[in-house]
């Protein structure tokens, strides 16, 4: 098998399992938080949210592209038949996003792109803006797109602490157990 095939079936299988696991993540934070959902596709609690900056940091643009489809087959639901070309730009938001995020943060802060190196104000920081950026982004879009029952003064701050409380209980979890896993080079 040459090298670029191999590389385009790996990178392949890791945007498959990216967005296998974001739909996986997805459902299992409606069914546990369903009581904290402020609106169909806002909820109080986000954990995909922290899954986002994970696959992102852990996989790059792979993760970005497994984000965009997984959010894409959730989003066939979510909006139907209504608006195809909402669902489609929903999904490159939801994945580019926390991808442009870290492309930003690690040109003006030398952030580093391991998760286990990263210090808890560099995740702090990288949460805040992420989870800004997301719901603002996501308002914006759905605004412009005319997603029925939106009010994006409103609706943006939900999104907002949410996406934060879900990624800093994902993303704090996750530096948790990497912490304490001691690999051996």
């Amino acid at each position: 098998m040459t090298r670029l095939l191999q590389n385009a079936l790996q990178k392949s299988t890791l945007i498959a399992i990216s967005a296998v696991l974001f739909v996986g993540f997805f459902q299992f934070n409606s069914w546990i938080f369903a009581s904290l959902e402020y609106s169909h596709g806002i909820s109080w609690v986000f954990l995909p949210a922290g899954f986002r900056v994970i696959l992102v940091l852990v996989l790059g643009t792979s993760g970005a592209f497994g984000l965009m489809l997984g959010s894409w087959y959730i989003d066939r639901d979510m909006f139907g038949g209504s608006s195809e070309m909402l669902a489609i730009m929903n999904g490159v938001v939801s994945g580019f996003t926390p991808w442009l995020i870290l492309k930003y943060m690690t040109s003006q802060n030398g952030l580093n792109h391991q998760l286990q190196a990263l210090s808890t104000r560099q995740l702090l920081n990288m949460t805040l803006i992420f989870s800004a950026a997301s719901a603002i982004s996501h308002q914006l879009l759905w605004s412009v797109m005319e997603r029925p029952n939106v009010n994006p003064w409103v609706d943006v701050w939900p999104m907002f602490f949410g996406n934060v409380t879900g990624a800093l209980l994902m993303l704090y979890s996750f530096k948790f157990l990497l912490d304490r896993t001691h690999i051996k080079n």
